[in-house]
This record gives structure tokens, sequence and C-alpha cells, in this order.
């Protein structure tokens, strides 16, 4: 289940959190853990394409905690789950 305690924030109650940050860039929170992840706003049926190789360190002081490819498959998947809670899809690329 998602809420939006404001505009461009998507929680869910699964505990992650996506932050759409403007036209490009967003906030990705699960635990303790934040990171940048590089995307784009895209007009027509995908509200977003986003960038999976950014998806590659979590923000101070959890740098050196390694993002594994599950990781980045789930934390794709959040995303996706959390966009979709808005009524968009996602590209991945």
């Amino acid at each position: 289940m998602f809420t939006s305690p404001r505009p461009n924030l998507y929680e869910s109650s699964d505990g992650f959190s996506v932050e759409v940050l403007g036209r490009t860039g967003l906030r990705y929170r699960e635990a303790d853990r934040q990171m940048f992840v590089d995307s784009e706003v895209l007009t027509g049926p995908s509200g977003m394409a986003v960038y999976k190789d950014t998806i590659e360190k979590w923000d101070s002081p959890h740098e050196n905690v390694p993002v594994t490819d599950s990781d980045r498959d789930r934390i794709l998947k959040n995303i996706r789950d959390a966009f979709r809670f808005q009524g968009f899809e996602i590209d991945v690329i």
C-alpha cells in the first residue's frame, strides 16, 4: 500500500519511498539508506525513464555497502510499483 504525504513523494508500507526530484532524478530510500537514481520525465504512456546503471551505490554513510544485482532488481521493482500507484509506467534503460 502506498501513501503520498506530499507531491512527488510515494511511501510504501513495505518500508521504502520514492521521491521525484524534478524533471531528472529520483531519491530512493529504504531502511536507513538512500540513493540518487538518474531518471528523466517522459511524455506518453511511460511517465519516467529510469537509468538502471545509476543504481550503483548508497549515499554516505552507507557508500561501502555493495549494491548487488538482486538489490538493483528489487529497487527497480519498488520504483515501478510506486509509479504504478500513481497510474504511470516506467521505462528501464
